[in-house]
């Protein structure tokens, strides 16, 4: 299974169109993303993907209850959203996701995760920690440091366990 994972979109909707584009033509079929929608019309853009949606919020998220409305309409039926993290079970995995880097590794400190994303830093990344794969997708945004970066997200591919990063600019 092709999952998707994404991160701090910052309001760039011209990046988020173009790795909805890529998630479709992979073939995904889940999306994590681990925060910073920052504005709610950011989030009817996950609707195209018409796949299951895991998210929760950034520090850059401050009107949560208009990302909770707009996710939790009638169109958003497949949406779980998730506050300081959460954990799900996709194709027998158990993955955790979460905004932050201090939360993400200690969460893949426990061994109880094949996977754990998180966001935050808008640095891609990915490492082993014991048999649990940590990893950062990088940012959306493709801003990194308050300076034009490198835009990015990743696909892990369950079957493989293997994450790659795809990059936007």
């Amino acid at each position: 299974m092709k999952i998707a994972v994404l991160s701090d979109i910052h309001d760039n909707i011209w990046n988020l169109e173009k790795a909805l584009q890529i998630i479709k033509q992979e073939n995904c079929q889940s999306l994590i993303f681990c925060g910073d929608f920052c504005a709610p019309f950011i989030a009817p853009y996950f609707v195209e993907t018409h796949i299951p949606v895991y998210a929760c919020f950034g520090n850059n998220d401050e009107d949560q209850w208009a990302i909770v409305e707009r996710a939790g309409s009638s169109e958003f039926k497949t949406w779980s959203l998730g506050r300081e993290f959460a954990e799900i079970e996709l194709d027998k995995q158990k993955i955790a996701f979460c905004h932050y880097p201090k939360l993400g590794k200690l969460l893949a400190g426990t061994g109880d995760y094949q996977a754990v994303f998180h966001g935050h830093t808008h640095q891609a990344y990915q490492e082993k920690v014991r048999e649990t794969l940590l990893a950062n997708p990088g940012a959306v945004c493709g801003i990194i440091g308050g300076k034009s970066g490198s835009a990015s997200f990743g696909i892990y591919d369950s079957g493989t366990r293997q994450f790659k990063h795809i990059n936007l600019s």
